[in-house]
């Protein structure tokens, strides 16, 4: 087991290192590894207030909809970040609250971004009595397991964000804010 001050010194020698000049500005280049972790990192903490809510991973997600298992997505998020992009079949909150009785038999899994709006939203759910998982990480983890995503226009690699901060995405997904 590392000491704390032996962690704190390799954080800081791999942000250090991360850092590539270029022209007058610097720019710092993250591994998708870093990312994932910053991700798993900022979820864990705003889990924190939600902590009776389960969580269900990118991966055990997609080993469910590899297996043709019913279930159902829920998309928590603003009509401006779906129509940059969300996961096939997801519907909206409107869409599920219409008729919460036809998905009580249904696996309900609920994103947004990272997983801190579907926590609280699977919060109240629960408190309605209805069972529901929370992607951990969300979109942001799910572009990290090459998930698909979709927009009107089909098949896409973006995925909405809220600024430069929030630049989290696999390499091979485009953050748009």
């Amino acid at each position: 087991m590392l000491s704390v001050k032996k962690t704190i010194a390799i954080v800081i020698s791999i942000f250090v290192l991360s850092i590539v000049p270029v022209g007058c500005q610097r720019v710092v280049v993250r591994s998708d590894e870093w990312k994932q972790d910053k991700i798993m990192t900022m979820y864990r903490n705003f889990a924190q207030e939600f902590p009776l809510v389960e969580g269900i991973t990118v991966s055990q997600l997609q080993q469910l909809q590899q297996q043709g298992q019913e279930l159902l997505l829920v998309d928590v998020r603003s009509p401006e970040e779906r129509a940059v992009s969300y996961i096939p079949g997801a519907i909206t909150t409107k869409e599920f609250e219409r008729d919460l009785e036809q998905y009580k038999n249904v696996k309900v899994i609920v994103y947004c971004t990272i997983g801190y709006r579907s926590g609280k939203y699977a919060q109240k759910l629960q408190q309605q009595g209805v069972k529901v998982l929370n992607l951990e990480g969300s979109l942001l983890a799910w572009s990290h397991v090459q998930g698909e995503l979709i927009n009107a226009t089909g098949m896409t690699n973006k995925v909405h964000i809220f600024g430069r901060q929030w630049q989290l995405t696999s390499k091979d997904y485009e953050p748009v804010w």
